[in-house]
C-alpha cells in the first residue's frame, strides 16, 4: 500500500514523543524524516474536525506542530514555519528583532538587547497562537541572562520565571528543564547576597554538588561518591539545612555512580530516594528523569544525569 503524504503515523509519533516530554526521541525523530515531515506538514497544520471543540487538545495539537516546526527550523529547514506563519503576518519581523536582540547580547550589548525585547513583547502583545507564545517564551529567558549580565538580580529571577511559566503552560518540555535550573540558580545567588545563612548553605551545597558531578562526569565514580556522601550526610543530617533542595540530584548522582560501579542495589535504593524527595517538593522534571533512571536500571541500561 503506498504511503500517504498525510503521514499519519510519523505525525502520532512525533505527537506521542513530544507530549510525554521525550525530547530526544522528539528530535531524532525530527531530523531522520525532516523531509518527509516536511512535505506532509501542510496537512498536519489543519486541526481535526473531531478535537475542534476541545480547546485544550486544539492547544496541544497546535504546540506540538510548533514543537516540530522549531525543530526542523533548527536543522536548517524553515518550511514548517512558513506553514504555520505566512510572510505577510508579523511572525518574519518578530524574528528579526529577535535575531537582533541575540547579536546584540553576544556582543555583550545587553541593555540595548534588552530594550529590542521589550519593542518585540509590546508588538505581539495583541496576538495570540504557538509561534507567539514560544518565542515570548525565549524573550523572557533573554530578558533574564541580559539582567544577570547587569547585576540586576532580582530582575533576572522575575523574567525567567516568567520564562518558566509560559513554558510550562505550553508544554515546552526543554524549556521548562532549562528555566527550572535557572531559577534555581539565581535564587541561590539571591540569597547568597542577602548573606543569610540559608544563602551561604545553599552556595556552599550548590558549589560541592558541582565539584562531584565534575568527578563523575570525568569518570572517577568512586571519588564523586566519597565526595557526594559526605554532602549528603551533612544535608540529611540537619532537617533545616537549606541545601535540602538538592537532596534529589544528590541521590541522583549517587545512584548514577553506583550503577556505573557495577552496584544496582545500591544505583536502585539512592535513585528511589531521589525520587521520593522530588515528589516532595513537586520537582516535575526530576520527577521525570529519576522515573526513567529507575527504568533503566532495572533492564541494565544507562541512566541519564539529572
Amino acid at each position: 500500500m503506498p504511503v500517504t503524504t498525510e503521514q499519519p503515523e510519523l505525525r502520532e509519533q512525533l505527537f506521542a514523543a513530544w507530549g510525554r516530554g521525550d525530547s530526544g526521541g522528539f528530535l531524532r525523530l525530527c531530523a531522520r524524516h525532516a523531509d518527509t515531515i516536511d512535505r506532509a506538514f501542510r496537512s498536519w497544520a489543519t486541526v481535526p474536525e473531531e478535537i475542534r471543540a476541545d480547546n485544550r487538545a486544539v492547544t496541544d495539537w497546535a504546540n506540538a506542530l510548533a514543537a516540530i516546526a522549531n525543530a526542523l527550523e533548527a536543522l536548517g529547514n524553515p518550511g514548517p514555519w512558513e506553514v504555520l506563519n505566512p510572510p505577510d503576518s508579523g511572525f518574519p519581523r518578530w524574528s528579526s528583532l529577535f535575531a537582533e536582540a541575540r547579536e546584540l547580547g553576544e556582543d555583550a550589548e545587553f541593555a540595548a538587547s534588552s530594550a529590542r525585547l521589550r519593542a518585540l513583547l509590546a508588538d505581539m502583545d495583541d496576538v495570540t497562537g504557538p509561534y507567539v507564545d514560544d518565542l515570548a517564551a525565549k524573550v523572557y529567558g533573554m530578558l533574564g541572562t541580559n539582567a544577570l549580565h547587569l547585576d540586576s538580580l532580582r530582575e533576572a529571577y522575575e523574567h525567567t520565571e516568567e520564562a518558566l511559566r509560559r513554558c510550562r503552560a505550553s508544554g515546552d518540555h526543554e524549556g521548562v528543564v532549562i528555566y527550572t535550573e535557572n531559577l534555581d540558580a539565581l535564587d541561590t545567588l539571591l540569597q547568597a547576597g542577602a548573606g543569610t545563612l540559608a544563602g551561604r548553605e545553599l552556595l556552599d551545597t550548590r558549589q560541592r554538588l558541582a565539584k562531584a558531578q565534575g568527578l563523575s562526569d570525568t569518570g572517577r565514580f568512586t571519588a564523586s561518591n566519597e565526595f557526594a556522601t559526605r554532602l549528603y550526610e551533612e544535608v540529611q543530617g540537619s532537617p533545616a539545612h537549606a541545601g535540602s533542595r538538592y537532596l534529589g540530584k544528590i541521590c541522583g548522582l549517587l545512584g548514577l555512580n553506583h550503577f556505573r560501579l557495577g552496584d544496582p542495589a545500591a544505583a536502585q535504593r539512592y535513585t528511589r530516594e531521589a525520587l521520593a524527595h522530588c515528589e516532595h517538593r513537586a520537582d516535575r522534571v526530576g520527577i521525570r528523569i529519576y522515573t526513567e533512571n529507575l527504568k533503566v536500571i532495572a533492564r541494565d541500561g544507562a541512566p541519564s544525569q539529572g
